[in-house]
């Protein structure tokens, strides 16, 4: 038989474990963010790579973004945003340029090619969108360089 002792001391770690299970077991959005998906165009045609960020505007946002790829972005729900205003930046990926044959360390680098998005989508963006309770939850943004 178990001493008395030994068999509180494995109900009281049994009792512990499920409460810490069971306080595991919430809502797997508390927060209740929103997934968002889109499009991505640059001068009408599909921005290859990149990244866009939605910056709340209003107290008690929650900043996000995602990946670009083929002009398409989407950030699922547990890493979205809540209702509210948000300010978006959208980069485009600026490969590293390769470094030229005969390359020697201290020789000068070419220069990295500029990105094709303007600031004016990015550093000084003031796009924004209005993230309603109900939706809708996909955003198209055609950022335009010619004009």
């Amino acid at each position: 038989m178990f001493p008395r002792a030994s068999f509180a001391s494995v109900a009281s770690a049994i009792c512990g474990l499920a409460v810490v299970i069971c306080l595991g077991c919430g809502p797997d959005n508390p927060k209740g963010r929103k997934g968002l998906s889109g499009h991505v165009t640059l001068d009408g045609a599909p921005l290859s790579q990149g990244n866009i960020e939605f910056h709340p505007l209003l107290e008690g946002g929650l900043q996000s973004g995602g990946k670009i790829s083929s002009g398409n972005y989407s950030i699922p729900a547990h890493e979205g945003v809540v209702p509210g205003k948000y300010r978006v930046a959208i980069e485009d990926f600026v490969p590293t340029p390769p470094t030229p044959a005969g390359y020697m360390p201290g020789d000068p680098l070419p220069p990295s090619p500029k990105p094709k998005v303007p600031p004016d989508w990015n550093t000084k963006s003031q796009h924004t969108i209005e993230v309603a309770p109900q939706g809708p939850f996909k955003f198209n943004f055609d950022v335009v360089t010619k004009k």
